[in-house]
């Protein structure tokens, strides 16, 4: 039997495999190897992992309290937010196109196949409608009125009232910009002028931009905000797109002050402009 020949290798000069003493050393070095690049692989795995997890949660909202020019803070507020909605709104785009496509194969074929009506029930799902059986123009009709984007100009003017320009307890502390409540204990923080009885708190979200999708989940999917939905769904019908002005009128229930909320959103959309964004 031929002699195993050694590899070339600078560490194994002087390592004869054939003698069992160094043999072992070798099976030695070469487990030893191979626990250092596991360990070596794991941190740069948990490395990956956290820049990952940062690049997800974004930045937090800047200090707009340091900004002594009231014009360039409503300046800062305003173009450091406007990118979320924009992203959000085109996420919503994107399930708007597949819900007109899937509605064009119906129109043709008046039924959707299996896939299909798979795909659809699942957006129907996503935005808080029950699956269906088979396709009609109604359950079309229900999910088209959700799946919509809602104007920059009324996320932006609600963001401002709602967090104070940003400079709320809740803004800084939980990134929430849009007052919103959650009611398990513990999942938000706890408003220090809550009603004797009441149990609500006000959500932590992990960055600005989560906070928008949940502010558009919201306005697409709630109860108290069909109103808004049906008015945006007429400018549709109609060829016209929907301002911040035009659909003001359906967030009615969104503040226990009612109407004069509606007031305060269209004043903030007309003084700052917002409708040109």
């Amino acid at each position: 039997m031929s002699p195993i020949r050694k590899p070339n290798m600078s560490f194994l000069q002087g390592v004869d495999l054939a003698k069992k003493s160094d043999y072992q050393t070798w099976m030695f070095a070469a487990a030893g190897l191979s626990l250092l690049f596991i360990a070596v692989y794991s941190v740069f795995s948990v490395v990956e992992t956290i820049i990952e997890e940062e690049r997800y949660e974004e930045v937090h909202l800047p200090n707009f309290a340091a900004i002594t020019s009231t014009k360039e803070r409503k300046q800062a507020f305003f173009d450091f937010l406007e990118p979320f909605v924009v992203e959000a709104n085109g996420d919503i785009l994107e399930e708007r196109a597949e819900v007109l496509k899937l509605q064009a194969y119906f129109e043709r074929n008046q039924r959707l196949n299996g896939s299909r009506l798979e795909s659809f029930n699942q957006l129907r799902e996503s935005y808080k409608l029950d699956p269906v059986d088979s396709a009609s123009a109604q359950s079309f009709r229900e999910l088209l009125n959700r799946v919509d984007t809602i104007p920059v100009s009324l996320a932006l003017a609600q963001a401002a009232i709602e967090s104070g320009w940003g400079t709320s307890r809740f803004a800084r502390q939980g990134n929430n910009l849009f007052g919103m409540w959650c009611y398990e204990p513990g999942c938000g923080l706890v408003p220090k002028r809550r009603s004797p009885g009441k149990t609500h708190e006000v959500t932590v979200y992990r960055s600005p931009r989560e906070s928008f999708l949940a502010y558009l989940r919201n306005l697409n999917t709630g109860p108290a905000y069909g109103a808004l939905r049906d008015i945006r769904a007429s400018h549709r019908e109609n060829g016209v797109e929907p301002s911040g002005r035009d659909l003001a009128p359906g967030l009615v229930r969104y503040s226990q002050e009612r109407w004069t909320y509606v007031d305060k959103v269209r004043g903030m959309i007309a003084a700052n402009r917002l409708d040109s964004r």
